[in-house]
């Protein structure tokens, strides 16, 4: 029995643009990106389905909204939840490019005379001047051990952001009870302030690949992880400022320089200002017809 070709595949989406990831593929297990025979990746406009999930809040809390939005715009991407995070702001803004075009309306609050001002910014110009700096794996301490680290993934940052979310709700949550005595608010408070600081620690965990120690290579995660637990705090700020400093600058968008009409400068204010851009779901993947991105 031969199966028939569906008459309307010719108008199913195409891909709209081809990206390069920053890491190259470099910090992701086996398996995560289909590569084939080219570093370029195609993507795809998102679907009516697509739209919907980034609308899901508890998806986009989880993160599985952005996940499942990877997996069907940019089908090389077997498994988004492995991907270092240097990687997303680049994957975000294709997508967004992919389905609504180059162009992004945004409107911020102009300083110093506290007016809106609206304007329309060139994402592919945006998604150019990423930076894509080697990601440097190796960390020299000052007690002479050379630490291997790993780009934080996706999975890990959601997974972080989730219990982080959880901790300070259960703070404000006990700001408001009124049956408790001021030592069992200080003991409570102690214990999820302690739990915090266990995130922070297991995330370093999770971060270091191997330790060279005198010239012994360690791998095994049960020494990492004793290492880690019994290390003093010097040596815990180098390691956290070091896959910090990096997270911050490889693979993220630059504050876009916004020029003020003559008029507000008039007025007082700058001629020109740097403002943060988030990326966040729930506003970042909107067309220019339905609502326009805000940042303030």
């Amino acid at each position: 029995m031969v199966e028939q070709t569906n008459p309307l595949s010719k108008h199913f989406r195409q891909p709209a643009i081809y990206i390069k990831l920053p890491s190259k593929g470099q910090h992701s297990p086996q398996g995560t990106v289909d590569f084939g025979e080219s570093e370029e990746l195609a993507v795809y406009p998102m679907t009516a389905r697509d739209e919907m999930t980034m609308n899901t809040p508890d998806a986009l809390m989880n993160g599985q909204a952005t996940v499942d939005v990877i997996k069907s715009c940019i089908p090389a991407i077997k498994d988004p939840w492995n991907l270092p995070m240097m990687d997303l702001d680049t994957i975000l803004i294709a997508i967004r490019i992919a389905s609504f075009g180059e162009g992004m309306d945004m409107s911020v609050t102009v300083p110093e005379v506290n007016e809106k001002m609206d304007f329309t910014t060139d994402l592919r110009t945006m998604m150019d001047s990423i930076p894509t700096t080697t990601f440097n794996e190796y960390l020299r301490l000052d007690s002479g051990l050379t630490v291997r680290v790993r780009p934080t993934t996706y999975r890990q940052l959601t997974n972080l952001a989730l219990r982080t979310f959880e901790e300070q709700r259960m703070i404000t949550q006990l700001s408001q009870k009124d049956d408790m005595t001021p030592q069992q608010k200080s003991e409570y408070y102690s214990k999820v302030f302690m739990n915090m600081t266990n995130l922070t620690i297991e995330n370093m965990l999770q971060a270091i690949v191997s330790i060279n120690a005198e010239g012994v290579e360690v791998t095994d995660i049960g020494h990492i992880k004793e290492f880690v637990d019994n290390m003093d705090s010097n040596t815990a700020n180098q390691i956290r400022q070091f896959i910090d400093s990096q997270s911050r600058d490889i693979g993220k968008v630059k504050p876009l320089k916004v020029k003020v009409p003559i008029e507000m400068v008039k007025k007082g204010a700058p001629a020109d200002f740097e403002v943060p851009v988030s990326l966040d779901n729930s506003n970042f993947f909107v067309s220019r017809s339905s609502r326009s991105n805000r940042l303030n």
